[in-house]
């Protein structure tokens, strides 16, 4: 299992998100959505948006991403060829961090369970 979490597995420019913001599939449940789409490359890169009407303080958005990459990080293997985004909702910065872990984690699963082997165009 690799436990890094290198810049290749980042969504880093505006086109990138566009794309998935464009043509994606979701999945979500009251703090956390999930766009998705499947790429063309044998791992899975990520995009972590927590807004500032999320969370108004730096350091409560920080502590939502580095919780989000985690447990992105953590499950990479099972989550093999996606591009994804994460988008943060309202009142996910009054979550604790057992709590939005365990969130994040159920979205990873489910996102497993339901589009393993699906081709998106």
């Amino acid at each position: 299992m690799q436990l890094s979490f290198p810049r290749q597995y980042h969504l880093r420019t505006k086109s990138e998100f566009k794309s998935i913001f464009d043509k994606s599939n979701r999945i979500s449940q009251k703090h956390l959505l999930i766009l998705f789409k499947q790429n063309q490359k044998e791992y899975s890169r990520l995009g972590v948006i927590v807004g500032k009407r999320v969370a108004k303080k730096a350091i409560a958005r920080n502590r939502i991403r580095r919780i989000v990459k985690e447990s992105f990080r953590l499950n990479q293997e099972k989550l093999l060829g996606w591009d994804i985004i994460v988008i943060a909702r309202q009142q996910c910065d009054t979550l604790n961090k057992p709590t939005l872990r365990k969130g994040i984690d159920d979205l990873w699963q489910k996102l497993q369970n339901q589009y393993r082997g699906c081709l998106f165009q």
